[in-house]
């Protein structure tokens, strides 16, 4: 889960959550399992919704280039974005 607030996320939070999704789908596709990739962005907080809009956007970039460096295929896999809302 990624919360959004005063200094947060940190970059090093976004490629952890983003890493560890990619792994979970490449190893649910070598078992046969469509995995959901759910690169979770909370709403919960005070932002606004242009600040949700630039997380999500970062965050999203970098699940996708993580699951594609684990070579993880996107047509056999599900993604379940957030909304994009103000806190």
């Amino acid at each position: 889960m990624i919360k959004i607030g005063e200094g947060i996320p940190s970059h090093g939070c976004i490629e952890a959550n983003a890493h560890a999704l990619a792994r979970y789908a490449a190893l649910c596709q070598e078992g046969g399992v469509v995995p959901i990739v759910e690169p979770e962005v909370l709403m919960d907080g005070d932002h606004t919704i242009e600040r949700c809009y630039e997380t999500t956007e970062k965050v999203l970039r970098t699940v996708f280039n993580q699951l594609y460096a684990q070579r993880v295929a996107f047509e056999l896999m599900i993604l379940k974005p957030n909304m994009v809302m103000p806190g």
